[in-house]
């Protein structure tokens, strides 16, 4: 199928180049599939997570059925290019996104995806384009004040977008990306309000942003089902939480080859 996503927003030869060198590469690790649910936000200490303010109708228009600042079990979503409803906003077709502020820029973000559809029994493969049909996209304001507003498209950057996904050994969805991965998919959901948030996702990035947004993937683009939507959505700063899962830094990694040869050749010299 075409990519409808990348057609209509980033043209696919420009895809791979704009997620490169926007920074969007962050984790080389594979995405950890956890069974269980996300750890509560109250479980850290005080300030690790930043919960970010959902700004209604910030670029193209939002459906409030909740508060979308609040992680309170209720949703806010938007109706995308390909909706499964065929009712798409004038703005859908150029440039719409459903936007989150938090007030310093972090690296990483947890989505709290709130479904109404998603069965109690546990996966079912036929919605995976659904549990994860958005896309992820960031903003760096600079203190400058409405920089990431409509009339700043170039300023936004498409960070990560679920491609496809495949059935691991025991029926479940696993997911192809471009750009940057998940870090962890929790397939539980989230602790604070169980199955209604089924597949809360961190994701960490290159760059910090104090913006972050969504809209439809380019799966939930090829099955018509663009209408993302989530509960709230928490940014932090990867060390903070998921200091495992940090990819070295090639300085760092060159600074440990080269105290390993130091090692070696002070060895040597104490055998000889």
């Amino acid at each position: 199928m075409r990519d409808q996503l990348s057609n209509r927003i980033v043209p696919r030869s420009l895809l791979t180049v704009v997620l490169l060198a926007t920074g969007a590469v962050a984790n080389a690790l594979p995405t950890v599939y956890d069974p269980g649910v996300s750890p509560l936000v109250s479980s850290y200490p005080a300030g690790t997570f930043d919960q970010g303010t959902h700004l209604a109708n910030y670029i193209g228009t939002s459906q409030e059925e909740g508060d979308g600042t609040a992680l309170d079990g209720t949703r806010v979503y938007m109706l995308d290019v390909n909706d499964h409803l065929g009712v798409v906003d004038a703005a859908a077709t150029d440039f719409h996104l459903l936007v989150w502020q938090f007030a310093t820029a972090h690296d990483s973000v947890r989505l709290y995806t709130h479904q109404d559809h998603y069965p109690q029994e546990g996966d079912d493969l036929q919605l995976a384009f659904e549990v994860l049909e958005y896309s992820v996209w960031g903003c760096n304001s600079g203190g400058v004040a409405d920089a990431c507003d409509a009339s700043h498209q170039a300023s936004w950057s498409l960070l990560s977008d679920p491609t496809g996904y495949s059935a691991d050994a025991d029926g479940h969805p696993v997911y192809t990306f471009a750009g940057t991965a998940a870090n962890t998919i929790y397939r539980g959901g989230s602790a604070e309000f169980g199955i209604v948030n089924a597949y809360v996702q961190d994701f960490t990035f290159a760059t910090g942003y104090d913006f972050y947004a969504i809209r439809g993937s380019s799966i939930a683009m090829q099955h018509d089902t663009a209408d993302p939507e989530l509960d709230a959505m928490f940014a932090f700063n990867n060390v903070d939480v998921h200091q495992e899962q940090e990819t070295p830094e090639p300085q760092t990694l060159a600074l440990l080859a080269a105290g390993l040869i130091a090692l070696g050749a002070a060895r040597r010299r104490r055998i000889v």
